[in-house]
């Protein structure tokens, strides 16, 4: 019987040192790395103006955030479908409105979206 005691003691006890040292090596850092992630000033940009130069959309953009908004890609929408896509390389500092030439066709018609590779986004239309 003392034999069977000691088999379960000694396997909570492994057990309990497999979660801690799970908890510990792997899932802390992963919820200390995220909780940096989402603790970092977001960007929050707005497309304040569209605009037509010589047929193509000028889209002016304003930052209210506290962080540098990177945008690389630039679309034309027409109801909810992708008219057409532009690599683009622009960054705008908070408290800044910055011209973005984005090449795409300007159209009436057209929602015009921003978006960067940290999640940022900004959308507009003429």
């Amino acid at each position: 019987m003392s034999a069977t005691v000691f088999l379960l003691v000694a396997t909570v006890a492994l057990s309990a040192l497999v979660v801690s040292t799970f908890l510990n090596l792997v899932y802390g850092p992963s919820q200390s790395a995220f909780a940096l992630e989402t603790a970092r000033p977001l960007c929050a940009a707005r497309v304040v103006a569209v605009a037509n130069e010589d047929g193509r959309a000028v889209l002016y953009v304003y930052n209210r955030g506290e962080a540098t908004c990177v945008f690389d890609k630039a679309y034309a929408l027409q109801g909810g479908s992708v008219v057409d896509v532009k690599s683009i390389d622009y960054a705008v500092p908070p408290g800044v409105v910055a011209e973005i030439d984005t090449d795409l066709p300007f159209d009436l018609g057209y929602v015009y979206r921003l978006t960067g590779p940290g999640g940022e986004a900004a959308e507009g239309r003429p």
